[in-house]
């Protein structure tokens, strides 16, 4: 059974962890993410070049709600969690609702440092931090008159900026001497404040704003030193503080940030934290990278991946103010025995400053060129001391395009999103006209925080030369076999043991996380591999397990939950809840009692490895009962991936990629999937070849696709009308009866298991 992940907050490092948990555990668990703002996740990076009209506001969103609705994912929109309660594993929302988690992680974020001065409550008196700060930001630019921005910082001059841009006059206030401090230096500082000033905008350094002034609305500041602004807009960009209200008054221990151990864990049992409302090692972070780095560590290890503990990340950031590249890295201080490389050239501009200490990287600060952004934090990284030609190249970029070409496949170009060479380059092979747009459409790279963006153009021009590395992507890591060929050899019997496997001189090792679930698969097709607990017997904290029933439905149903009630009774301590798709679950069971629940029951306690079934959607009453004994034969068996059908007498308006619909039109049984490219017909039978037809189909499912090939891809990959042709060359009845042999010999093993 699948275990209920509860995310509380639809940020980027939400979104992240969402991504990574379907990718990495595919139907392993059923997702709610709950969110304050009314909108679907959306990559907050961009609400800049939003405000500067630089993209439309689709182009923020990541995803459309068909792909969480995909993916398992429900999302609770507008909808703030106002309490956690960790010894009952319950969350409670704002508008009086509550839900049970099995696992939950916190992404609330930071909020906006709003200054605590006289007027700082009058209207237009703004943030910036969320779309409708955006929006609101926007529509007061287009009006035109003069803005005041409290603070120096990334946000702060990239809102400046757009509202310059869009005709307001700007001035920015700094209580420090500098912009970007600590990020930048005097000499950057200078040269970005140059840059901004041809655009209209004005600093005051060193002065801080101590009252907001006007009647209902703001008309001005008056200045620390005594001067005073006028404003019809008055932008608070003073920094971030973590969200950590919500952990505290739960019980759950807090700093800064939540506090969270080096797999992102919290002080409360199966909750997490990520992004920037965590504290790991005493230190918080506000940048996209290591927000990523977080929320892939507790992804992986809600998986039951293993990953490697996180150790904290490396500070740096890349992004774009007023057309200039700006990258900047590490600790701009010049300690004792500190040197630095600076080069520079005003008339560009131009600067860039490396600090070292024992000829090792310790920060940089890369202006108007940024080309070598990645090399210097991969140095920053691994503290290796540069030799002589090393520094003197170190600006230069030399062999750029060469590392580019000569890098491995799976050399990651974009870090904010995981995107590979290998990805690209495929994508640019498989694209009539491809450039830099068509890549971040299909791949997402460069489309976070955009310094990558180089690169990826840069893969669009040395194409030619690395043609070969799109060639089509080897199983694992572990074989230069296709999965194709690894399918086939499994299926044929010329492997029949994992041994086989292994012992190949086309194998490398004893396989690898990517390789060993799909092996598992791919036995259990052909009967090879051994039964496996079921996922819907889950243990619990407390040491005793939980039991979730298969469907009841039909004339049985009351008898099935009368025995369910009784085993409440008889259990101390146990518990019977509802559960979506017809299903109950009693937790509280003993370890010793769990053979005699399943037992009392009919519920398989063990099963097939990859028993992936979803609850059936049952929309019509037409022939019920083939559907209803199909559904429990099947939920013990092998599947490549979550997999469900729904029966109606209604073209459903939507259909997600995991299913089969099976429509009743005009006295015939109608079989459809949904692509990217639309509905897919598949197949048509009369009543009477209902359950041949089913089976059929679910059996070609099983030997032919991919081990986590979603159906809907399954049935692109190959085309209804192949399968057609096969349904019927091969005759119905034979897939039938096959995927009937494997019902019966899983029902044997288990019984076999049985004590």
């Amino acid at each position: 059974m699948r275990q209920r992940l509860i995310v509380i907050g639809t940020g980027m490092s939400s979104l992240r962890l969402m991504e990574t948990v379907v990718s990495e555990a595919p139907g392993a668990f059923e997702i709610h993410a709950f969110g304050e703002e009314p909108f679907l996740p959306y990559n907050r990076i961009k609400l800049s070049s939003y405000l500067q009209q630089e993209h439309e506001e689709t182009a923020l969103y990541p995803y459309t709600r068909t792909w969480y609705n995909e993916n398992g994912i429900t999302l609770h929109t507008g909808a703030p969690v106002t309490r956690i309660d960790p010894k009952q594993k319950l969350i409670f929302t704002e508008n009086g609702d509550s839900c049970c988690y099995d696992k939950a992680v916190l992404a609330t974020g930071a909020s906006p440092v709003r200054l605590n001065i006289p007027g700082d409550e009058k209207e237009n008196v703004h943030t910036f931090r969320t779309l409708a700060d955006a929006r609101r930001l926007k529509t007061t630019a287009s009006r035109g008159g003069r803005a005041v921005v409290v603070g120096g910082g990334f946000l702060g001059l990239e809102a400046a900026y757009g509202m310059a841009k869009a005709g307001t006059a700007v001035d920015v206030v700094q209580r420090g001497a500098t912009l970007l401090n600590p990020q930048l230096d005097e000499t950057a500082s200078l040269y970005l404040q140059r840059e901004l000033e041809t655009h209209g905008i004005r600093f005051h350094f060193n002065t801080s704003v101590q009252e907001v002034t006007g009647d209902s609305a703001a008309d001005g500041v008056i200045l620390e030193n005594g001067g005073t602004l006028a404003a019809d807009d008055v932008l608070f960009a003073a920094g971030i503080r973590p969200n950590t209200g919500l952990a505290e008054e739960s019980g759950i221990h807090a700093g800064r940030g939540i506090t969270v151990d080096d797999v992102m864990q919290t002080s409360a049992p199966d909750v997490y934290a990520v992004g920037e409302c965590a504290e790991h090692r005493g230190k918080t972070y506000g940048l996209v990278p290591p927000v990523y780095d977080q929320a892939r560590t507790a992804a992986l290890h809600l998986a039951g991946k293993s990953p490697s503990p996180y150790r904290g990340s490396t500070s740096y950031s890349h992004l774009k103010i007023a057309g200039i590249d700006l990258f900047t890295a590490g600790s701009m201080a010049e300690p004792e025995g500190s040197h630095v490389l600076v080069q520079a050239d005003s008339t560009r501009p131009l600067y860039q400053k490396v600090v070292m200490t024992r000829d090792m990287v310790q920060g940089a600060v890369l202006f108007g060129d940024t080309a070598v952004s990645d090399d210097i934090a991969a140095r920053l990284r691994n503290q290796k001391p540069l030799s002589a030609s090393e520094k003197k190249q170190l600006f230069s970029g030399e062999g750029k395009q060469e590392t580019l070409i000569q890098c491995a496949p799976e050399t990651t170009i974009c870090k904010c999103n995981q995107v590979n060479k290998q990805t690209i380059l495929r994508h640019i092979a498989a694209t009539e006209d491809a450039d830099t747009s068509t890549i971040q459409k299909d791949t997402r790279a460069s489309t976070s925080c955009g310094g990558c963006a180089k690169d990826v153009k840069g893969l669009l021009q040395v194409f030619d030369r690395c043609r070969d590395q799109a060639a089509p992507a080897v199983f694992c890591s572990c074989t230069d076999l296709e999965e194709e060929e690894v399918q086939r050899r499994i299926f044929t019997g010329t492997w029949q043991r994992w041994d086989d496997v292994f012992a190949s001189r086309d194998w490398h090792g004893n396989g690898c996380d990517a390789c060993r679930p799909a092996l598992r698969y791919y036995f259990a097709v052909t009967g090879q591999a051994e039964l496996t607990q079921a996922p819907w017997i889950t243990r619990g904290s407390g040491g005793s397990y939980a039991v979730t029933s298969l469907p009841l439905r039909g004339p049985d149903n009351a008898e099935g939950m009368q025995v369910w009630l009784e085993l409440k009774h008889t259990l101390p301590g146990a518990e019977l809840t509802f559960e979506p798709g017809s299903r109950l679950r009693l937790s509280g069971v003993p370890d010793e009692e769990v053979d005699t629940v399943c037992r009392r029951t009919g519920t398989p306690r063990f099963v097939q490895p990859s028993a992936n079934l979803y609850p059936f959607l049952l929309e019509t009453t037409q022939q019920q009962e083939i559907f209803m004994t199909l559904e429990s034969h099947l939920f013990p068996l092998s599947l490549p991936g979550p997999f469900t059908i729904r029966s109606t007498e209604a073209f459903p308006a939507e259909l997600s990629r995991q299913e089969l619909a099976v429509v009743w039109k005009d006295g015939l049984w109608e079989m459809h999937a949904e692509s990217a490219g639309g509905r897919m017909i598949i197949f048509a039978a009369d009543a009477d070849e209902l359950e041949d037809m089913m089976k059929g189909i679910v059996q070609y499912y099983r030997e032919t696709a991919f081990f986590n090939e979603t159906f809907a891809d399954w049935v692109v990959r190959l085309s209804p009308a192949s399968i057609r042709e096969t349904l019927l060359d091969v005759d119905m009845t034979v897939l039938a009866d096959m995927l009937d042999a494997h019902i019966n010999a899983a029902a044997a093993e288990e019984t076999a298991l049985q004590p």
